[in-house]
């Protein structure tokens, strides 16, 4: 009798465990908020709990501007903090340049923050030569330094030699020290025996360097045994140390 009774009490606490362990995870789920919750399997201290968890869930979900909240559900004063913080996210996108700005929205104060900083983006893209600049929104003196960072960019590109150089908006002291900078270039190309050499640009003196650098690297392919030798470009003394250059490499092999 007695081995019966104990068969029967372990039974009947391994069923009252299972039940506890499925009453505990019912409880989680529903304090999640997950759609596996069963209400009906709640007590009243634990349905409180839950509605407490999902009163919490929503205030977050309006603090964090998700279209989830529901701002039915908010207290007064909840609702006050939601709106303090929506205040605070459109001034920051507004100071931005946001598309998601809602100047509508926005106080006084952070109306005129919004707007210089709106100024000072525009200045910044103007300074920069932007497509996106707008020239009505600049003051004369704004006027006055986008025109001169205009100006230098310019020159800089006519002095790097590049396509967007305008030569008509350089003043005579620019132009000189650009077509010095050309030259420059021409002369450095020519020495290193590049295509783009336009040797018409060069002096006399500029022209035997180049003949001279020209004939320094002939004479080095030629010891090299590089295909672009010239030799009929060596002198007698040149043609002869390459022909001993050669008789040792052949010597080695």
């Amino acid at each position: 009798m007695v081995p019966i009774i104990v068969f029967l009490l372990f039974t009947a606490g391994a069923a009252f465990s299972q039940i506890t362990d499925a009453t505990r995870r019912n409880l989680d789920r529903c304090l999640s908020g997950l759609a596996t919750c069963d209400l009906s399997q709640l007590t009243p201290a634990e349905l409180t709990s839950v509605a407490a968890e999902a009163k919490k869930r929503n205030f977050t979900k309006c603090m964090s501007q998700s279209a989830t909240c529901d701002p039915a559900r908010l207290s007064k004063k909840e609702a006050e903090a939601v709106e303090t913080e929506y205040q605070r996210q459109n001034a920051e996108k507004c100071l931005s340049g946001a598309a998601t700005c809602d100047p509508m929205r926005l106080s006084q104060a952070d109306l005129a923050r919004v707007r210089a900083a709106a100024k000072q983006r525009n200045l910044d893209h103007c300074l920069a030569g932007s497509a996106t600049c707008d020239p009505v929104g600049l003051s004369a003196a704004d006027q006055k330094a986008v025109k001169a960072a205009a100006q230098r960019r310019n020159l800089e590109s006519c002095l790097n030699g590049t396509p967007n150089c305008s030569p008509l908006d350089l003043s005579p002291a620019e132009l000189k020290a650009v077509e010095a900078a050309r030259h420059k270039r021409d002369l450095e190309n020519c020495l290193d025996g590049l295509s783009n050499c336009d040797p018409l640009l060069l002096s006399e003196q500029e022209a035997t360097e180049v003949a001279n650098a020209l004939h320094r690297r002939n004479v080095d392919s030629c010891m090299a045994g590089f295909t672009t030798c010239d030799p009929s470009l060596l002198n007698g003394p040149e043609a002869a140390a390459v022909a001993a250059a050669r008789h040792r490499k052949a010597a080695v092999k």
